[in-house]
């Protein structure tokens, strides 16, 4: 079978129609970008943990106020900027208590401070040197971290998607990247092109030879047909069966008309007829 037969059959099976070539059809589309997620409010959270708490976090700067480190790490956060504002903490910490209770921007700025500056990390790490101090920032960090948790969640299935972004980039930029194709689904339509186009001359075959056999027969005396040949000889046309043939004869002086017939079955001579007249003899 040929291979242009075979394409056709392809191109005319029911797997190949319009619409199902749209489910093999491949598309090649421009990867979107994923989406991170919305970062989350940090100084919302730190209100909402710090929350019933504020009064243990003062009564714990106060007792740092004391030393020396503690001094000079308190005196440069929001709130206790005053030069006296460190020996009033270590006589009247309830007054900072109400005053930070009552005041959200400045009780935003010192948690902000507290825990996301270097300043914070060097006081918090020496407010966990006491007891109190130490199971204060641990749930303190237990419960920002569970706040986190979705948003954590949310990076991560971020990432994955990030990562998956970025390979289908590089695919659709290079194409070479792209993975070996599995070519047997190609294989098994061609297959089925080649049988459907053996089928077809089957029965192409079987109804060929059913006209054949609906033809009459011819006898054998019908075929035995007596067609006379015409012979052109000359520009003239002449028979087979009978050919005459005038030749002129001159006898004596005259001529003598003979007459040759000359037939399929037999040759008749006629009789030569001598007319010629002697012319008499004058008396001398």
């Amino acid at each position: 079978m040929s291979m242009q037969n075979v394409g056709k059959l392809i191109g005319n099976s029911d797997g190949n129609n319009p619409q199902d070539q749209k489910a093999h059809l491949a598309v090649r589309t421009l990867p979107e970008l994923p989406e991170a997620p919305e970062e989350p409010d940090m100084i919302s959270i730190y209100l909402k943990v710090y929350e019933n708490k504020v009064d243990d976090l003062i009564k714990l700067l106060a007792k740092a106020a004391s030393s020396k480190d503690g001094a000079k790490i308190i005196k440069n956060l929001p709130g206790f900027e005053g030069k006296n504002a460190v020996k009033e903490l270590q006589k009247h910490p309830d007054t900072f208590i109400k005053s930070f209770q009552k005041n959200d921007d400045n009780l935003e700025s010192l948690l902000d401070a507290i825990q996301d500056s270097k300043l914070g990390d060097k006081l918090i790490a020496l407010l966990e040197r006491t007891p109190a101090g130490h199971a204060l920032f641990k749930e303190i960090a237990e419960k920002i971290e569970s706040e986190l948790n979705e948003y954590n969640e949310a990076m991560l299935q971020y990432e994955d998607e990030l990562t998956a972004y970025e390979i289908a980039l590089d695919e659709f930029i290079n194409p070479a990247f792209l993975p070996q194709q599995d070519e047997s689904a190609s294989d098994e339509i061609i297959a089925e092109a080649e049988a459907d186009a053996e089928a077809e001359l089957s029965v192409e075959d079987a109804a060929a030879a059913a006209l054949v056999e609906e033809e009459p027969l011819v006898s054998e005396e019908e075929e035995e047909v007596v067609v006379d040949e015409e012979i052109i000889a000359e520009g003239e046309v002449i028979s087979d069966e009978v050919v005459v043939i005038d030749e002129e004869v001159l006898v004596d002086g005259e001529v003598v008309i003979e007459e040759e017939v000359t037939s399929d079955e037999e040759v008749v001579d006629e009789e030569v007829v001598d007319e010629s007249i002697t012319p008499p003899v004058s008396g001398s």
